[in-house]
């Protein structure tokens, strides 16, 4: 069971000052405080593979921790940490941030973000020492090798004051300070002799120096991280979890074989065969059917000619024109015109029994009208929508297609 405090990271170059979150724990949350990370970059999840994940924590009262992260999805991006029990101790606002460190030499930071821990009514009167924990040996040994060049820097300062003290006439008063000062100076030098943390063995300098250096581990680093006989690509792996397993395969084998839809019987073989020498025969009918030569003659056969334009009509952007075929009236163009007068006629003979009527785009304004053909062969154009007559200066669009039919009823 975890307080489980969710944080999302997503990797890019915007500028942030940090974020502060509501997640807050207790400093009873014995091994169930948990922080989650999820990392995306560019919308999608970002792969951990071949990274050393750290979290750095800096508490209230000055404590400092830097450890690792605990990778629960190399694939998607997923990451956790869970406080310890030390480190709940500390309460009060903790800063903390993330970083990632590729095999490869790269290193990733995030922004930081804020948490908070509380004290219990238990707790209340724990006073928590300020305490210091780094996981990573490189980070530590630079800290210690510092200590020590801070320690001899201090023994030289006291040396030279000695020099000035011996320099001086000898008094009473004079011999006293000098003494205090020597005694306070061994003092000094004798904690920090004793201080095994601060200091180190001649065993243990010994053993540090025959370590690996960065650069020689960092070598090894990238020459295991290259080599492409003991490592998968991005594409092998794709290509290696797309595969079917076994049982798998197997398992759509016997669907597909026993699937009545996708297989025929004998009954329907004996079926589908009529119907293809139907089909055949029905293809090969030259009573119904019309060959490319007769295709080609019929298409041409429209001829198409001007609309007489009246009443101050003009043509647009095309000539508006008219043509009979077959069933059918056939207009085209663009004509400008006002409305509601009789802007244009075509032969009586091309009009429809009973005149038609016919909606027509308004051009450069997305709106409408009606265009009205009389059976005398007059077209108007009426009820433009919109009406403003500022928004009709661009005409009306003829390309319609109306069916034909004489008068009578049989």
């Amino acid at each position: 069971m975890y307080k489980t405090g969710a944080v999302a990271f997503d990797i890019n170059a915007n500028r942030t000052n940090g974020r502060t979150t509501s997640i807050q724990f207790m400093t009873q949350d014995t091994g169930s405080a948990k922080l989650s990370f999820s990392f995306t970059k560019d919308g999608v999840p970002l792969p951990l593979s071949a990274v050393d994940a750290k979290i750095v924590l800096l508490y209230a009262d000055g404590s400092f921790y830097k450890k690792s992260l605990i990778l629960t999805d190399k694939v998607n991006g997923k990451a956790e940490y869970v406080l310890s029990d030390a480190e709940l101790k500390h309460y009060g606002t903790v800063k903390a941030e993330l970083k990632l460190y590729y095999a490869n030499g790269q290193a990733l930071a995030t922004s930081f973000f804020t948490f908070s821990i509380d004290r219990t009514l238990e707790d209340q009167n724990i006073v928590p020492a300020a305490e210091y924990y780094i996981d990573d040996f490189e980070t530590l040994k630079d800290g210690i090798n510092h200590i020590v060049q801070e320690i001899s820097q201090t023994v030289e300062e006291l040396r030279k004051k000695f020099a000035d003290l011996e320099a001086i006439e000898t008094k009473e008063g004079a011999q006293q300070k000098a003494d205090a000062a020597e005694e306070n100076a061994k003092s000094y030098t004798n904690d920090h002799a004793k201080d095994n943390v601060k200091h180190i063995t001649a065993t243990e300098r010994k053993e540090w120096n025959a370590k690996e250096t960065p650069s020689g581990a960092q070598d090894k680093v990238n020459a295991h991280a290259n080599d492409a006989v003991i490592h998968v690509s991005a594409a092998d792996r794709k290509a290696w979890d797309s595969k079917e397993t076994e049982d798998g395969a197997q398992d759509k084998v016997n669907i597909h074989a026993s699937n009545t839809d996708i297989h025929v019987t004998a009954e329907d073989q004996a079926y589908w065969d009529d119907m293809t020498r139907q089909f055949k025969a029905h293809n090969y009918n030259q009573e119904r059917h019309i060959s490319a030569t007769e295709r080609k003659t019929w298409n041409g056969a429209a001829t198409y000619a001007n609309i007489m334009l009246k009443n101050g009509a003009a043509a647009g952007t095309r000539t508006p024109m008219y043509a009979k075929w077959g069933a059918f009236l056939i207009l085209r163009g663009h004509v400008k015109t006002d409305a509601e007068i009789i802007f244009g006629s075509i032969p009586a003979e091309y009009a429809p029994a009973g005149g038609s009527v016919i909606t027509v785009p308004l051009s450069g304004t997305g709106g409408t009208a009606n265009l009205i053909i009389y059976d005398n062969g007059d077209l108007k154009i009426k009820y433009p929508d919109p009406a403003d007559s500022s928004k009709m200066g661009g005409g009306y669009y003829l390309d319609v297609v109306v069916g034909f039919q004489e008068g009578g009823t049989e």
